[in-house]
């Protein structure tokens, strides 16, 4: 058993290695520096689109199979060591392609910019139910919520710094050298995140009941036996869809508006701000009244970024819609993903973890894809009030659906 000691360190190490990551998927922003990239590659709004779908494809399929593999290992840490290499080090092949293949391949750098985000997707796709599994284990359950808040509020606010120094490229280097440096600086921010890592002190478990159980039909049992854990995935699932619009925020009022690129930097500072203020609020009220409340609340942030988008007069309105997406992020990042932990028993954390990954996630591989075709159609606008109703939709159903899982009083403090 880890003592009272190992949970703390495991705490601090743990916390900082998600801050270095959040850090360093900060410079390669799938809402605002890959689509401008993409856009100055000659991208078409399918191929944008495509940023965010490749994303959440990769965050989806992969997840059933790490949550099958995961039940299987009595360590996780090792196992995590190994593959988490194919997360970190698409971000050094992104930066060689824009310092050294971009000004003769433009085509081809978009392309293997695209595979290069599916590798890292896919991987963290796949470690996801893995990761989560042992930071339940590590992390004393009491202080779930405060860890995620923790992790991805120092990295938001670390990310505050790194959008500086990404605007400061932007503007004094020409394209493409001013992405790659961009993506450089991703790469080592990954590597200082491994390094925490590799810090966990983790114990032996014996393999889990959803590593041995047929896994598909194991899954449809608990979806029959849990109501609950079922209505609240659907609800994800709409919410999941209404990412469409946020995924379209950064193109809008670039054509719209005509910002120069610097701006965006600005953007994506505003988003970390928010997603950084916002995870110290909702991990310590997560703890203290359940994370229902949070993940709620997220998703009202979302509708209000939505209804800030269709009516913003100019380009100084979508600071506070992108501080709303920012909210949104991480009530996902910290009750979206301590909630789960919640509804799961330990027996079937792999299980619970996998399934609802797939669910959050690949519904969401299809929106961006169709906002794409509708932007091209009939404009920005009608993307949208199609992402308003889907989180509207989300929203309602999470208030009135589904019922607050954790039991408090089986809680106990450190």
């Amino acid at each position: 058993m880890l003592s009272r000691r190992d949970y703390f360190f495991n705490f601090a190490v743990d916390a900082l290695d998600y801050a270095f990551f959040s850090l360093g998927m900060s410079f390669g922003s799938t809402v605002t520096l890959l689509p401008l990239f993409a856009q100055r590659l000659g991208a078409s709004n399918l191929e944008i689109g495509l940023i965010p779908a490749i994303a959440y494809l990769g965050w989806s399929f992969p997840a059933i199979w790490g949550a099958r593999v995961s039940g299987k290992l009595e360590r996780k840490l090792p196992f995590i060591l190994k593959f988490t290499l194919f997360e970190r080090l698409p971000f050094l092949g992104m930066a060689l392609v824009a310092f050294y293949l971009v000004p003769y391949y433009p085509s081809l750098s978009l392309y293997l910019m695209f595979g290069l985000l599916g590798i890292n997707s896919f991987a963290m796709g796949f470690l996801g139910p893995i990761w989560t599994e042992m930071i339940g284990k590590v992390i004393h359950n009491s202080r779930w919520g405060l860890y995620f808040a923790c992790g991805n509020g120092v990295g938001a606010l670390m990310g505050m710094w790194g959008s500086t120094l990404a605007e400061k490229f932007l503007k004094t280097y020409s394209f493409s050298h001013n992405f790659g440096y961009c993506f450089l600086l991703a790469s080592l921010s990954m590597v200082v995140s491994y390094f925490f890592l590799a810090l966990t002190r983790e114990e032996k478990e014996p393999e889990t009941s959803s590593s041995v159980e047929k896994f598909l039909p194991s899954f449809f049992r608990v979806m029959k036996e849990d109501a609950n854990f079922l209505s609240f995935m659907l609800a994800r699932v709409f919410l999941a869809l209404g990412v469409v619009g946020g995924a379209f925020y950064t193109v809008y009022t670039l054509q719209k508006f005509q910002i120069p690129d610097a701006l965006v930097p600005r953007y994506n500072a505003v988003l970390l701000v928010s997603q950084a203020l916002s995870n110290f609020i909702w991990g310590p009220l997560g703890d203290k009244k359940g994370h229902k409340l949070v993940v709620l609340l997220g998703a009202t942030s979302m509708v209000l970024s939505n209804l800030l988008a269709l009516f913003s007069p100019d380009y100084r309105w979508f600071f506070l819609a992108f501080a709303l997406l920012g909210f949104n992020y991480s009530a996902i990042s910290v009750g979206g993903t301590a909630i789960v932990l919640d509804f799961a028993p330990r027996e079937r954390r792999g299980l619970y973890l996998g399934w609802s990954s797939f669910l959050s996630n690949f519904p969401a591989f299809f929106s961006p894809l169709i906002g794409g075709k509708i932007a091209d159609w009939f404009g920005y606008y009608w993307v949208f009030w199609l992402a308003l109703i889907l989180n509207v939709i989300g929203l309602l159903w999470i208030l009135w659906g589904v019922k607050e899982p954790r039991v408090f009083s089986n809680f106990e403090e450190i």
